[in-house]
């Protein structure tokens, strides 16, 4: 099984490509992974890529991630503009009929790849970002082949995704094939890992020749130094309050600094500059009046923050402190399997606020994505930071209980602890809406 080609490992998404052209052939590719920080590289990389300002409308720079919110439009962009909805139902319904023609029973995120790859490809992108998702070789991103995959850059692995770490080397390093041509020429990987991180990913690359570059894991400075631009000295962006952003930042240039060197880009300092003093922030928090029951359209205030890492958490909880001072605070929780549950919670839970652990449910098209087994979490809860906490099922038990007991107010619940919830939440809001 070649694991870098996608042969064999994806006939289906393979087969339906193949039906429409191969899209994926004519593209270059930048792969990111990881647990944390591949929105960040993405978004690093996308900004700088566009300039000069002067060209900023003619170098187009694709987006793809399997990680999104409101809808899986908004996560298939150029130049940070998601794709139109006339645009991706005319791929779309193209890609479903191929798929239902043959029979292949392609699943939503493989006709989602493909609808990415096919828009990249018409529109003639010069560079596609691919963020891989937490399958590491079972997403379908991963058949892109190492002709096409010109750069992987690897993010912080948490130490409870260990798992999650031997699942993307396939699809970063990996290769069984004696061609060259399927082998990543650049890794790009986190300094800041786990020794465990950093030893498993030089051995995969040594083995494959693979060249790798690891960037400097110091947290005491803003120094990034590159063989292009020589030393660079970070200090004026606004992101500097987020101190870890230094290394997502030092990885997304050590992808250009080699992308610059083998003459593929030619970006000066100043157009470096440039564009990541231009840098478009998503947000965060959404704010929604959410409609819990489709008969009454009765609504709740909430506030949506997925704050699935430790730097997102204490970023809410500063949002919170900030806007409610010490006023007790309703939360809805649930959390992805895997992850640790300390840095998730402690910015955020007090003794005086009122917690409801729940769980989300299966997610479409990505099995291995489990919640935390919500016994757990209200154990833990309880022991670790308030007795105001209850257990329910599912996200639709939640509005009720808050209801009869009276924790509706009019400071909203916040909903958080996963990015899932927030999307079953979204699409149960949308269900709920009268026609």
């Amino acid at each position: 099984m070649d694991d870098i080609s996608g042969e064999q490992t994806f006939p289906r998404i393979n087969r339906l490509l193949e039906y429409v052209g191969n899209p994926q052939f004519s593209l270059k590719i930048l792969h990111i992974a990881g647990t944390n920080g591949k929105e960040t590289v993405s978004t690093f990389l996308t900004s700088i890529l566009q300039h000069p300002e002067s060209q900023r409308q003619k170098v187009l720079i694709g987006r793809y991630t399997t990680s999104f919110l409101l809808n899986a439009r908004e996560n298939i962009c150029i130049n940070n503009e998601a794709i139109s909805l006339t645009e991706y139902t005319r791929i779309e319904n193209k890609l479903v009929g191929v798929n239902e023609s043959l029979s292949l029973r392609c699943n939503s995120l493989e006709l989602l790849t493909g609808i990415a790859l096919v828009y990249f490809a018409k529109n003639s992108c010069q560079w596609c970002i691919i963020e891989t998702g937490s399958a590491g070789k079972q997403d379908p991103a991963s058949i892109i082949a190492g002709q096409n995959r010109i750069c992987c850059a690897i993010t912080s692995v948490g130490r409870s995704d260990e798992a999650f770490l031997y699942k993307i080397l396939s699809q970063i390093s990996d290769c069984h094939s004696k061609n060259i041509n399927r082998i990543t020429p650049f890794t790009v990987l986190d300094g800041s890992n786990d020794e465990l991180v950093k030893t498993t990913i030089t051995k995969r690359c040594h083995d494959v020749g693979c060249q790798l570059k690891i960037t400097d894991p110091s947290l005491g400075d803003c120094i990034i130094r590159t063989d292009s631009w020589g030393t660079l000295e970070i200090y004026h962006l606004l992101y500097n309050e987020e101190e870890y952003q230094i290394f997502n930042l030092r990885v997304a240039i050590a992808v250009l600094d080699y992308l610059n060197k083998e003459q593929k880009v030619s970006l000066s300092k100043n157009q470096l500059s440039k564009g990541l003093i231009s840098i478009d922030w998503p947000r965060s928090l959404h704010r929604l009046n959410y409609c819990y029951e489709s008969n009454s359209g009765k609504t709740i205030a909430l506030l949506l923050d997925n704050a699935n890492n430790a730097k997102a958490a204490q970023n809410l909880a500063g949002h919170l402190r900030a806007k409610y001072g010490e006023t007790p605070l309703t939360f809805v929780i649930a959390i992805t399997s895997g992850k640790r549950v300390p840095p998730l919670l402690d910015p955020l839970i007090r003794s005086q606020d009122h917690v409801i652990v729940t769980r989300f449910g299966s997610v479409v098209g990505m099995p291995w994505i489990q919640s935390l087994e919500p016994m757990h979490l209200f154990t833990f809860i309880k022991d670790r930071y308030t007795r105001n906490v209850n257990i329910q099922p599912d996200l639709q038990s939640v509005w009720n209980f808050i209801e009869t007991t009276g924790l509706k107010t009019v400071v909203p619940v916040i909903v958080c602890g996963s990015l899932y919830i927030c999307k079953e939440l979204l699409r149960l809001h949308n269900c709920h809406l009268p026609v």
